[in-house]
């Protein structure tokens, strides 16, 4: 009989008035525990009955709560996760790290950090930076500009496939999708299925109404019934690689709404006026916490930087510096366990730095001994490349940040985040050039992997691309006007 401590989660949420007779568990183990995750199996008529409840619940109950209503229920499940004592954070701390293989103590510290983006405030700075007028225009018709009224309706019903890269990730859309009182029908991935869960069964505990708008399970992809979750749904938003995309794409119909957050490349860019003596060591401390949280997984972490030359420190003492940064960050922060197709792919990247530093000395490796935990390769020129991931980073050299476009304009519609370190007389000259050849977010060094509440999530808006209008025009207001008995 196994001493270890067992905890058991379901990895799953349905409205309270469906039951399964049968539930499928995977069991996860280390030294000290054992996890089991309890989820169904479905069949295409339970998807069909769960979605029914769903819509019933959001057409009787969701669709009637005001947007501040919403926040405040969604604020106080947050604010119960800011407690590190509240169960289901407790139980998160175990479990996420078992299932990703992330640090304890580096998840611990980003999801406290993740949870705040849903507290009162952040949402609703959220929702008016987006809606304005506090989102009231989803509850009634509102003054518009044009002299008439409008009004926001959200999607009948979401489809949601999440990605299981990031922990927790999942709730930015999850959240969306309830501020516009839509109902959710989500497919989790077993890399990560446990964060959603737990965050619905939270909102439960607050109000099982609210938390009963939504669906969420784990299932692997291609299963039979998922096409009927994409001709059930009005909208349907995906998260994913390239491939989960394009397939996703493929298979929804030409009148669905699709929102899709697919492969990205961010990148950072290092000014030569920060390197000086007395700021080169915390920008490359920053530009290290940027490259090992959750191992670059996240589309938002940098797997080029630049550096501009003229600075303090060479290119090469900088590169130096950053991976003796790396290794003490592995000590810290332990990299997770990583495939065996991944430890290939950043073999190769180096054995491809070894070779071309043989032919022309124009590029520098500097790696991890006997593993694969960080590799840096070091560009004598101006380039740019994705990186394996998993703490692999490649570092370009230029002559001034202007010459940026020359590297970056092939790879447009791939770029997404950038963080920057550069003084202030540069910081919009430099923004302008980034902006147009496709950036759409920039940060802090440091802070590249934690969004702000109003981010615009690949460029585009996040309620706004949700929701659909009805106006009530100025000359009906006047036309019915004449329709008054009591006006002469």
């Amino acid at each position: 009989m196994s001493n270890k401590e067992m905890t058991k989660i379901n990895i799953f949420y349905v409205p309270g008035n469906i039951i399964f007779d049968d539930l499928t568990e995977k069991v996860v183990e280390n030294e000290t525990h054992q996890l089991v995750l309890c989820y169904p199996k479905i069949s295409e008529q339970e998807i069909k009955k769960i979605t029914k409840i769903i819509t019933h619940n959001r057409n009787h109950y969701l669709k009637h709560l005001t947007v501040n209503e919403i926040i405040d229920i969604i604020a106080r499940a947050a604010e119960k996760w800011t407690n590190p004592a509240y169960h289901f954070r407790k139980i998160a701390e175990k479990a996420v790290p078992m299932v990703t293989g992330y640090d304890v103590d580096q998840f611990s510290l980003e999801i406290k950090n993740f949870i705040r983006l849903f507290r009162e405030k952040e949402l609703k700075r959220f929702v008016n930076s987006e809606l304005g007028q506090s989102g009231t225009v989803l509850d009634d018709f509102q003054p518009n500009l044009s002299g008439g009224f409008s009004k926001f309706y959200g999607p009948d019903l979401i489809f949601q496939i999440f990605s299981g890269n990031v922990p927790g990730i999942q709730l930015w859309t999850l959240i969306m999708g309830l501020l516009v009182k839509s109902p959710t029908l989500g497919k989790t991935s077993f890399s990560e299925p446990i964060m959603p869960a737990l965050f619905v069964q939270t909102l439960a505990e607050i109000d099982p109404k609210f938390a009963d708008t939504i669906a969420i399970m784990p299932w692997h992809s291609g299963e039979k019934f998922e096409k009927h979750c994409l001709d059930l749904a009005d909208t349907i938003i995906v998260c994913g690689s390239k491939e989960t995309v394009t397939s996703v794409k493929s298979k929804a119909s030409l009148n669905k709404r699709i929102l899709s957050y697919g492969y990205k490349i961010g990148l950072a860019v290092v000014g030569r006026e920060t390197l000086t003596p007395d700021r080169y060591v915390q920008v490359i401390k920053d530009l290290v916490e940027d490259i090992t949280t959750y191992d670059q997984q996240s589309c938002l972490a940098p797997q080029s930087i630049f550096i501009e030359r003229g600075g303090a420190i060479t290119p090469q003492e900088f590169a130096s510096i950053l991976s003796n940064e790396l290794d003490n960050y592995q000590i810290k922060y332990p990299r997770a366990p990583i495939n065996e197709s991944d430890k290939i792919a950043i073999e190769k990247m180096r054995q491809e730095a070894e070779i071309t530093s043989i032919k022309n000395e124009a590029t520098s490796l500097f790696r991890s001994d006997n593993s694969t935990a960080w590799t840096v390769i070091l560009h004598n020129k101006n380039g740019f490349s994705a990186s394996p991931l998993n703490r692999s980073i490649h570092i370009f050299m230029v002559d001034d940040l202007t010459d940026l476009p020359l590297a970056l304009t092939p790879y447009q519609q791939y770029l997404q985040s950038a963080g920057i370190a550069v003084s202030p007389d540069r910081l919009f000259l430099l923004a302008n050039i980034l902006g147009k050849v496709g950036v759409n977010r920039m940060s802090a060094l440091g802070k590249m992997n934690h969004v702000s509440s109003g981010w615009h999530h690949d460029g585009h808006f996040n309620l706004l691309d949700l929701v659909r209008v009805t106006d009530i025009e100025q000359s009906l207001e006047c036309y019915s006007e004449q329709f008054d008995p009591d006006v002469e």
